[in-house]
C-alpha cells in the first residue's frame, strides 16, 4: 500500500547567499538547457544509474500526496560539481525551483558528480518538470561561470559531450534522472540516511561526519545550533 503524506505547513528557517535567490529566479525562467566541465571520476555509488545512463523517465505513477527520491548526474561522471562555488550554485539552484514551483525540498546532498533529493511535488509540476527546470538553471550558470573564467578547456569538454547543437552548446549532465516513489516510511529514513552518509562513503571521503558537509541537508537533521544552507521541510513533522 502506498504511503500517502499531507503537504508540511512546517517551513523552517536558514541562511542563503546574498541576493542568490533573485539571480537564480531569473535564470531558472528561462528553459533552455545549458552545461559544465568534465574532471577525473571516482567510482559511482548507485547501481541504479544503468552505468550511468541516466535514460531512466518518469515511470513511476505520479501522486502528489507522497514524496519521491530523485538523483541525477553529471555528464560522464565527471567531477564536474567540485569545486564549492559550483555545489553553492547547484543548493541556489535547489532552492529557487523549489521556491518557484511550490515543490517541498525535504533532503539533499551534492557530490561531486550527483545530486539527490527528497521532494514533494505539486500536481502540475512532477518530478520530471523539477529535473528538466533544476538542470537547465544550474547548466547555465555554471557554463557562465566557466566562461566569465575564460576556461576555454572546460567549455570545450562541454561542448565536446554536445549530441544535440541545435539544442544546446555545451551539456551538463547526463540525460534523464532516476526518481523512485518513496511508499513507506522506512523507504523515506533509509534514503534520507543514504543521502547524508553518501559523503563519508569510503570512496568519496569527503568528512568523517555527515553532518560536517556543507553541501547537504545532514546539518539540519543532526545538530541543533548549526542551520542548512537553504531553507528545508522537516521530514520529522511528516514520520511523527
Amino acid at each position: 500500500m502506498a504511503w500517502s503524506v499531507l503537504h508540511a505547513e512546517h517551513l523552517t528557517t536558514a541562511q542563503s547567499g546574498p541576493q542568490s535567490a533573485l539571480q537564480m529566479a531569473q535564470l531558472l525562467e528561462c528553459g533552455q538547457q545549458c552545461s559544465a566541465a568534465p574532471t577525473e571520476s571516482r567510482p559511482f555509488d548507485l547501481c541504479d544509474l544503468k552505468e550511468m545512463g541516466m535514460t531512466t523517465r518518469w515511470r513511476p505513477e505520479f501522486d502528489p500526496e507522497h514524496l519521491y527520491f530523485v538523483t541525477t548526474a553529471a555528464i560522464n561522471r565527471s567531477h564536474i560539481f567540485q569545486r564549492d562555488m559550483v555545489k553553492r550554485i547547484l543548493v541556489d539552484s535547489l532552492h529557487c525551483v523549489c521556491l518557484m514551483n511550490n515543490v517541498a525540498l525535504y533532503n539533499f546532498v551534492v557530490m561531486p558528480n550527483h545530486v539527490h533529493v527528497i521532494i514533494q511535488c505539486p500536481t502540475e509540476f512532477p518530478p520530471g518538470d523539477w529535473a528538466r527546470a533544476f538542470k537547465a538553471g544550474a547548466s547555465q550558470l555554471i557554463v557562465r561561470l566557466y566562461q566569465m573564467e575564460r576556461n576555454a578547456r572546460a567549455l570545450d569538454q562541454l561542448a565536446a559531450a554536445v549530441t544535440r547543437p541545435e539544442r544546446q552548446a555545451h551539456k551538463v549532465w547526463e540525460d534523464g534522472y532516476l526518481a523512485k516513489d518513496c511508499v513507506t516510511p522506512e523507504f523515506v529514513i533509509q534514503k534520507a540516511e543514504y543521502t547524508h552518509n553518501n559523503p563519508t562513503q569510503p570512496h568519496w571521503a569527503l568528512v568523517e561526519r555527515p553532518e560536517d558537509y556543507l553541501w547537504s541537508s545532514a546539518r539540519f537533521y543532526l545538530e541543533d545550533d548549526r542551520p542548512c544552507l537553504i531553507p528545508l521541510h522537516d521530514l520529522r513533522d511528516l514520520l511523527g
